[in-house]
C-alpha cells in the first residue's frame, strides 16, 4: 500500500515516534542501545509530548523508563529542518537537572532525532549526547511486514525528502583555514587518530571519536587543553581521579580529572593554538603542535586499552554463563 502525505510536519513526526515507542519495545530499544544502558532490559513507564517548563522551554518527547531498578528519562529533540534555538541543548540539560532535584526521575539521556543531512550540516546538533537518525528509524520499520510500520516508513521517507537545508552557521574563514591545515597535519603525522570535526565547521574545538563506548576526545585549541570525556560519568569522579593518578605514575605526568557538566574527563593542558587573523599554521610553533597531538594520542591509546579491557571482560562473562 502506498501512502502519500501532502505535508509532514514536526508534530506529525512527534506523534509517530511517541506511538512507536509506546507500542513497540523493539523500536524503543533503538534509543536504549544508543545510550549508556545499551543491552539492558527495560520497560516504558510513560511517554509525554511537549513537556514544558515555564522558564526553560519544552522537550519534544520525554520517555520515562525503568532500567536496572531505577527511573531514567530519555529527553528527545525532534528536528526535520527547523534551525536550532539559542542554547537549545543547554536548556534540555537544565530541565533534566531540575526534574531530578524534584524527584521525577533519577537519571537522564538526551537525544537529537533528525535526518542524517540535518545532523551533518548543523553544528548545534552535534552538541547532543546521543543521535538517532530518521534513516535508522525508517530502516527499522521497513523490516516489518505490518501495515502500520510500512505507513510509518513512508511517512519518515517523505519527511526526509521534504526536509529543507537548515540555515548554515556564520563561517569564519580564518578558523576554517586553520582547521583544514590542522586536519592535514593530523593525517600526515597522526593518521590513526579518528578526527571527526566536519570540514565545513569553524572547528573551534577538534572532536575525535574513540573505540571506547560513550567516550570521545576534544582538543580545545584556544583554551589549551585536551579532554578524554566519559559521557554522564560525573557520579563516578572518584574512579576517574584514580585513573588520572594511575596515568601520572605511568608516563602521562600532566593528566588530571575534571568534571564537565554531567560528564567526567581526563584532561591534559597543552599549548594554546590561537587562530590569528592570518589563520595559518606557518605561525604555529611545531613543538606546540606536537605537544598537543602527543596528548591526544596518549589519551586515545588509553581509551583503546579501556575498550580492550571492557571487551575481554564481556567475553569472559559470556563464557562463564
Amino acid at each position: 500500500m502506498i501512502c502519500k502525505f501532502s505535508t509532514v510536519r514536526k508534530r506529525d513526526m512527534d506523534l509517530l515516534f511517541l506511538e512507536a515507542m509506546g507500542s513497540d519495545k523493539a523500536f524503543m530499544r533503538l534509543f536504549v542501545d544508543e545510550s549508556r544502558y545499551a543491552g539492558k532490559d527495560f520497560f516504558v513507564k510513560s511517554i509525554e509530548l511537549s513537556r514544558t517548563d515555564t522558564d526553560l522551554g519544552e522537550s519534544d518527547i520525554t520517555a520515562t523508563l525503568s532500567i536496572d531498578g531505577h527511573t531514567c528519562a530519555f529527553l528527545i529533540e525532534d528536528k526535520i529542518d527547523a534551525p536550532a534555538m539559542p542554547n537549545q541543548h543547554g536548556r534540555y540539560k537544565k530541565r533534566a537537572d531540575k526534574a531530578i532535584k524534584q524527584g521525577e526521575f533519577e537519571s537522564y539521556e538526551i537525544f537529537i532525532l533528525c535526518p542524517e543531512k540535518y545532523y551533518q550540516i548543523n553544528p548545534e546538533a552535534t552538541k547532543y549526547e546521543h543521535f538517532l537518525s530518521y534513516e535508522k528509524c525508517r530502516s527499522f520499520f521497513q523490516q516489518s511486514d505490518s501495515a502500520i510500520n510500512q505507513i510509518r516508513a513512508q511517512q519518515i521517507s517523505q519527511a526526509i525528502e521534504h526536509a529543507k537545508k537548515p540555515p548554515e552557521v556564520q563561517k569564519n574563514e580564518q578558523a576554517l583555514a586553520f582547521h583544514r591545515e590542522y586536519k592535514n597535519y593530523q593525517k600526515q603525522h597522526y593518521p590513526k587518530l579518528n578526527l571527526r570535526t566536519k570540514d565545513d565547521s569553524n572547528g573551534w574545538w577538534e572532536h575525535y571519536a574513540t573505540r571506547l563506548e560513550n567516550s570521545y576526545i576534544d582538543h580545545k585549541k584556544q583554551e589549551g587543553y585536551v579532554d578524554l570525556t566519559f559521557s554522564n560519568a560525573a557520579p563516578k569522579m572518584a574512579l576517574v581521579q584514580s585513573l588520572a593518578e594511575w596515568l601520572r605514575k605511568h608516563g602521562i605526568p600532566k593528566v588530571f580529572a575534571t568534571e564537565v557538566n554531567k560528564s567526567a574527563a581526563l584532561r591534559i593542558e597543552v599549548p594554546q593554538l590561537l587562530i590569528k587573523t592570518e589563520g595559518v599554521f606557518a605561525h604555529t610553533d611545531p613543538a606546540d603542535l606536537n605537544e598537543c597531538f602527543n596528548a591526544i594520542q596518549a589519551l586515545n591509546d588509553f581509551a583503546d586499552i579501556l575498550a580492550d579491557v571492557k571487551s575481554l571482560t564481556e567475553k569472559q562473562k559470556k563464557t562463564q554463563n
